[in-house]
Formats: C-alpha cells, structure tokens, sequence
C-alpha cells in the first residue's frame, strides 16, 4: 500500500458503509463500492451523498457487483453479523493476497478468541460463526480490527446521513503494533474520521458492546430512541442493570474497560432521539442482529458461569417481537 491515496473496496452501501465511502472519497481515495441490484443501479447513476457534521457531500465512487471489482489494498465489509459471510463470499475478488480486511460489525467479532492464545485461544464463537466459515473465508493475518462509534442512518439507496462525530478505534487482533495498523490510521483520519490505534482492541470492543447490548435490543422492546433508553426513569435503570450484566462479562475475560456508568448513561441520552440500528431494522422488518450482540456475549458469560438474566430475557422479548411482526411461527416451549 502506498500513501496517500489507496484503492479502497467499501463492500455493503447501508449507513456505514456509504459513509465510509463519502468521507475516504473526498480524501482522494480510489473508491469502489460493492453492491447489488437497485443500490447498485442508483449508485451508479447518482453517486453517494453524506450529510454530517460538515455539511452534504457528494461523490462518485466505482461501483459494481460481484466480481466487477479489481483487488483493492483494504476491504472494508460493512455488514450485519448474520450477513457477513455472504457479503466476505461476494467481495472475494476486492481480495487479493495483500489486501487488508477490516471487518464494520456490531457486537463480539468472530475472532475475538484468535491471536492472544488463552485458555480459549482460537475458539471458535459459535453464535457469529457457528460452521466456520468466516475463519474460513477471512486470512486472520490479514484482518484488521475495528470498532465503530458512528452512529448514521441510511435515508435511501446511496444517501446516508449522520448527526454525531466520527470516531473509530483499530487495531491488530493481535495487539501488536504493526506499521500497516498505523498507516491505516492516519489515512481514516485525514479523512474526517477521528482513529485511534490501540494495542488492546478488545478493551474498546467491550465498551461498545455494552453500548450495543444496553440499547439495541430494549429500542426494539420499547421501540425507544437512545434518549429515552438512557435518560427515560421507565427505561435507562434497566440500560443500567444490563450494563452491570455485561460489565462482569467484560472483566472475567481480561478485559480493561473505563466506563463510568453515570456518565454513560448521561452520554447516552445525550446522543438525542436517534434510533438504534436494530430499531430501524425491526421497522424495516429486517432481520435482527441479536447473534453478535446479545447471544455471543451470553455465550461468552457461560464460559465463566456468569448468569445474564436480564440480557437473556430482553433479547428474548426482541426476538418474539421481530419473529411475531414478520408473521414467523412461534416456538412452542412444550410447557403447560
């Protein structure tokens, strides 16, 4: 890779990933995003345009379908855990054998237990990746770790839109600190993205899976906005009891996570009434993405016997909910 301008590859054109595209585009970047069907035609025939803290933008990206795409020096796959390796499969030929693969998912990543050995090294999370086939797909040593702390909607195909800074933290699955963590760093904030690059991803990891778990799956339950979940009496002391929840989760797998629950709470409710991801989903009647937020971290409680009482029931009440608008069949427990 050489600096400044790479070849970027942006599989998955939701909210993330458009603006992603925007703001390396505007750096100077080659741009090439993967989509499919009318995103793919619209983004095609318009470009993309990203309203955010520093007015609209719009560019023109190469955009095409699978295998349209020439090899790229970083892939990024924007996806929903459960649609990540359909999405790795289609962007196989952005690719190549020294592109870097950074992975924009919610909740606990299929590698978390690769790299740092442990009593769990390289086990395998099977609520994110039950049959293998991501660790299958995705060369670990060409996976760089991210965490995303942008929070944007998709308002239609190729427009994304977003009222809160931009900030990422990435970092080797390793934790070693590499050069090519580093240029990459740089290049995400020149762009407008505010990066840091950490030796110990995981600890930032956990602190956005615990923004993920004390507000995707109760904005479903309570179809509430951040606001509300985090500030509302009725809502924000039980954001609160699934933060404690997740917090010993946390802590039993090593992780060091400063996190005030006041404060994250207040900053919580201070983030307006934005909609959660799962939330806008569930009004989309898409699929949830409770595999990587709420069942990886209970899989990964079990591990040292910790009990998550609460998690399991408000993810339970999310999964009825969404199972119930899409007029799925309901599992019967056989009780009487």
């Amino acid at each position: 890779m050489t600096d400044p301008s790479w070849r970027i590859g942006i599989a998955g054109a939701g909210a993330i990933g458009t603006t992603l595209a925007v703001r390396l585009a505007l750096s100077g970047h080659a741009v090439g995003v993967l989509a499919r069907g009318g995103t793919l035609d619209v983004i095609r025939r318009n470009g993309l345009r990203l309203t955010d803290l520093d007015g609209t933008h719009e560019v023109r990206v190469e955009a095409g379908g699978p295998g349209e795409l020439g090899e790229r020096d970083v892939v990024f796959l924007c996806a929903k855990a459960q649609d990540l390796a359909p999405l790795a499969t289609a962007a196989g030929g952005m690719i190549g054998p020294d592109t870097l693969v950074v992975p924009i998912v919610n909740g606990i990543p299929w590698w978390y237990f690769e790299g740092v050995g442990g009593r769990n090294g390289g086990r395998t999370v099977q609520a994110v990746d039950p049959d293998g086939r991501l660790k299958a797909l995705l060369p670990l040593d060409r996976v760089i770790g991210a965490v995303a702390f942008i929070t944007a909607e998709r308002l239609a195909p190729g427009v994304a839109h977003t009222a809160n800074p931009l900030r990422m933290i990435i970092g080797e699955i390793t934790h070693d600190r590499t050069a090519r963590a580093e240029r990459l760093g740089a290049a995400l904030g020149r762009c407008g993205i505010a990066t840091q690059v950490s030796d110990r991803l995981r600890d930032p990891l956990w602190t956005k899976v615990i923004a993920n778990l004390t507000s995707n799956p109760l904005s479903v339950v309570a179809g509430a906005t951040l606001r509300d979940i985090y500030g509302a009496a009725e809502l924000s002391h039980i954001a609160r009891q699934l933060l404690d929840e997740a917090l010993l989760t946390a802590a039993a797998h090593g992780a060091r996570v400063e996190l005030d629950p006041a404060a994250f709470l207040a900053m919580g409710a201070g983030m307006g009434a934005v909609k959660t991801s799962m939330l806008q989903d569930f009004e989309k009647g898409l699929p949830l993405e409770l595999s990587s937020i709420c069942d990886a971290v209970i899989e990964l409680a079990e591990l040292h016997n910790l009990p998550m009482p609460l998690t399991k029931t408000i993810a339970s009440l999310a999964r009825f909910k969404s199972a119930q608008a899409a007029g799925q069949p309901i599992q019967e427990t056989g009780a009487r």
